[in-house]
């Protein structure tokens, strides 16, 4: 069987039983909910791993080779295409430096990843200055991989150049967070001792412009205190690749210093948690139930956000804690998602939310290659495992192969880490 699941396979033998319970016609009927419905009965536990693991980084290898160029629509920065790619697998090469894929250590496929020609005309801030900027993240990538200083200096420079547009948004995927999380990803591969000097200038100004951005002056009112001016497109989103808890992470993860500066901010945020655990995607969308339960908006990208901000909020564990609980509960029964398993928008990046045991592992292992290929051909309505990466195929965050690699490379860590975000 192939490894990837887009196209409907026969169930294999080594499906086990409860799976196959699960995708019977009362499973799927409900086809305007996002989710699947979750048995606590029959838990499952996808076992070994390693051959999973093994499939999807062959498969990218096989079926998204490195080219030596790269037409221009395919880069898309860390979000889709050839950088993220090579990214990803210095990942892999950091983590099992021994790995060989289809005859050749990672880091080697990361090298031929970013080495192909990008064009001689990739222009600066076409995608914004966040992870989907090629040029940004090229750059970073190239320097995290060669740990040239030069590379470094060519990076910073750019960085500068973009931090004077004062029209790009502060959020990750086109904007100044996403600045920041490429900064400090060159500055944990290339070493703080090498390149502090170089990074953090740039690092202290892109946080300065966006603090400015989303605070300002003063609060006027007691009921403004923690309510933060960050919008996109005219909206004020929350969650974590467009909204104000993304935001906040970059901040603090890249200066730990600013904790106090947002620490109201992020109150607030805690308090507007809805009664189901989840969070509104947006403050226009504040009435509870049938919110988005995904990494990018809702519950999973806050657990993902205050895992990694609970030890710079001292005063605010007990309310974090409580909000954990809560959202987890909210991604166990709301977060079995039908779209293709991805880590953006799909159960990958749910997954990895609920605590390392038993809820962990029976997302997981519904959303292996076999079983998503069984429930696909099982499905009457045809809504269950649909694409959800845009028509890019392979994109790093929203594609079947490339999020199977960083789940399974971090399915046993004890905290969520997703690429591209709290991974540094």
């Amino acid at each position: 069987m192939p490894y990837h699941p887009s196209s409907p396979a026969p169930l294999t033998t080594g499906v086990p039983g409860p799976i196959v319970a699960m995708t019977g016609q009362a499973g799927f009927s409900q086809p305007k909910k996002r989710y699947i419905d979750v048995s606590s009965e029959n838990l499952l536990d996808v076992g070994e791993t390693s051959h999973y693991l093994m499939g999807a980084l062959e498969d990218i290898i096989v079926n998204f080779p490195p080219r030596s160029r790269y037409p221009h629509e395919a880069l898309q920065g860390l979000w889709s295409g050839p950088t993220g790619i090579a990214y990803l697998l210095l990942q892999v090469s950091a983590k099992l430096p021994d790995l060989i894929i289809s005859g050749q250590p990672a880091f080697h496929w990361a090298q031929c990843y970013i080495a192909g020609s990008r064009g001689h005309n990739l222009r600066l801030g076409s995608h914004g200055c966040g992870l989907s900027d090629e040029r940004l993240a090229f750059e970073a990538v190239r320097a995290a991989l060669t740990k040239d200083l030069r590379h470094v200096r060519d990076f910073v420079a750019n960085v500068e150049q973009v931090a004077a547009v004062a029209e790009f948004p502060d959020e990750n995927l086109y904007g100044r967070a996403g600045t920041l999380y490429l900064l400090r990803m060159v500055k944990h591969w290339v070493g703080a001792d090498n390149c502090a000097k170089i990074v953090d200038p740039a690092v202290a100004e892109i946080a300065n412009t966006i603090l400015n951005n989303g605070l300002g002056a003063a609060a006027e009112s007691p009921r403004e205190q923690g309510r933060a001016r960050w919008r996109w497109h005219g909206t004020r989103y929350l969650g974590a690749v467009h909204g104000d808890i993304g935001i906040i992470t970059q901040l603090v993860l890249s200066m730990p210093e600013l904790a106090d500066r947002v620490e109201c901010v992020l109150e607030r945020l805690l308090m507007m948690q809805q009664h189901d655990g989840n969070w509104p995607s947006s403050e226009d969308h504040t009435s509870s139930g049938n919110g988005l339960v995904q990494f990018c908006h809702g519950a999973p990208g806050f657990v993902v956000s205050l895992c990694s901000l609970r030890q710079y909020f001292p005063r605010l564990h007990a309310k974090i804690d409580a909000s954990l609980r809560r959202a987890r509960q909210c991604i166990w029964t709301q977060g079995l998602l039908k779209k293709e398993p991805n880590l953006c928008h799909g159960i990958f990046g749910n997954a990895l939310c609920l605590p390392n045991g038993p809820l962990r592992q029976h997302f997981l292992a519904v959303a292996t290659p076999e079983n998503v290929a069984h429930m696909k051909s099982s499905d009457p309505t045809g809504t269950v495992f649909e694409r959800a990466d845009y028509g890019r195929s392979y994109s790093t965050l929203t594609s079947y192969a490339p999020c199977a690699v960083w789940t399974w490379l971090v399915a046993r860590e004890p905290d969520p880490f997703i690429l591209g975000y709290n991974d540094v």
